[in-house]
């Protein structure tokens, strides 16, 4: 495995503070998620609630990577992870008497505090180990954040279903502490010194540098179709896991845990070295964003669980591949001025748009079922990416 970035005393505790974080993120998401069908048996509900808890990003992202390029980075950082616990205690001490219309507030509250944390969460990593290990540092941190992805929904499954929700919740609240007490601890590169700009001009320098680099005008346009149909459809997985096949709680721990072990298995390849090409998009993160739509295909045509487990285990490994290569891709030149905006931009092309698509299939099932709304969100995604590629082969 590229160790090179844990010879950094800064990255290996904050690799640890990250560590019990995202199994906070990946518990409290499969408890909303599932609160959601539990009090309605909607898929379109849950659907909405994902969004909500994802939408935030694609109207406020950018405005919080301004401030992000401002401000303190690790002050920044407690403030965003404590407003994390604030959410999910207030949540889990109001499940007794919360409805539909106040768990959709709570998502969409978790979706603001996560707005501004994912721009502040791209930038601090980075900017604890020198420039040349930037790329190290995203494929490390992206085994973390998919580890948690393997452990934490099985683990949420099992807790809500022997001891019920709340539980749940108050575990993702203790998994926030490490990380508020690592924070303390790390010392990252300030910003070189710049001249003073309106706030709006800065946010438009953002737009203009992401417009402007092929690369990553490549790169956010390949993640918003991927998002949008791929992890879109591994948003609404309580429809799968209850409606479609009655697997309960357990089973949508089952089924996320298996997005997590594809996930595990592409973050493990990229981690060791595996497709660390730089600047620059590989030809495999052509044929994974092709795979990842034919998993959600096989996802909807699933005869049997088996099968459906094979198909999102498939979706997480591309989810992933795709994910880590095109953010290594964009950090590895990226200047640390405008760190803060761009990722902010990636944030929305790469989370802000999961919330569509999960709105969408979630929608279209309620319609259509949740099986040909998959292979609906797979065929589409799959066109829409051959047109990109031929587009840019032309070009």
């Amino acid at each position: 495995m590229k160790v090179a970035a844990f010879s950094n005393r800064q990255f290996r505790l904050f690799f640890i503070g990250v560590f019990f974080a995202v199994q906070a993120i990946w518990i409290q998401r499969v408890t909303i998620s599932w609160l959601a069908w539990e009090r309605t048996g909607s898929a379109g509900f849950v659907g909405l609630v994902a969004g909500l808890s994802l939408l935030p990003t694609l109207l406020t992202g950018p405005f919080f990577g301004v401030l992000t390029d401002r401000v303190d980075i690790r002050r920044a950082s407690i403030v965003t992870n404590s407003g994390q616990v604030i959410c999910i205690t207030v949540l889990a001490l109001s499940l007794p008497w919360i409805g539909a219309p106040g768990l959709a507030l709570a998502a969409l509250a978790i979706g603001i505090v996560s707005s501004a944390h994912h721009p502040v969460r791209m930038s601090l990593g980075p900017r604890l180990v020198p420039t040349e290990l930037v790329q190290h540092v995203v494929s490390a941190t992206a085994l973390n954040f998919n580890m948690a992805r393997l452990v934490a929904p099985a683990g949420a499954g099992l807790t809500i279903a022997q001891f019920g929700a709340p539980v749940a919740l108050w575990v993702a609240v203790a998994f926030y502490l490490p990380m508020l007490a690592v924070l303390s601890q790390l010392r990252p590169r300030d910003l070189p010194p710049r001249q003073a700009r309106p706030f709006f001009g800065e946010l438009a320098d953002g737009f203009r540098y992401a417009r402007d680099t092929p690369l990553i005008r490549l790169a956010f346009l390949l993640t918003m179709i991927f998002a949008t149909s791929a992890r879109g459809a591994l948003e609404v997985l309580p429809v799968l896991a209850d409606g479609a096949f009655e697997r309960g709680a357990e089973g949508l721990g089952l089924l996320t845990a298996a997005a997590g072990a594809g996930a595990v298995v592409a973050a493990l390849v990229k981690a060791v070295g595996v497709g660390a090409v730089g600047a620059r998009i590989p030809l495999a993160v052509y044929a994974a964003v092709m795979g990842g739509q034919l998993a959600v295909v096989g996802m909807g045509v699933a005869p049997v669980w088996s099968v459906a487990l094979l198909a999102v285990g498939l979706a997480g490994f591309c989810s992933t591949w795709c994910g880590v290569s095109l953010q290594a891709a964009i950090q590895t030149d990226l200047p640390d001025a405008l760190r803060g905006r761009v990722m902010s931009l990636w944030t929305v092309a790469g989370f802000g748009t999961v919330a569509l698509g999960a709105f969408a299939i979630g929608a279209l099932a309620d319609w259509v079922g949740i099986g040909a709304a998959l292979v609906i969100a797979g065929l589409a995604g799959g066109l829409c990416h051959l047109i990109l590629i031929a587009w840019g082969a032309r070009r």
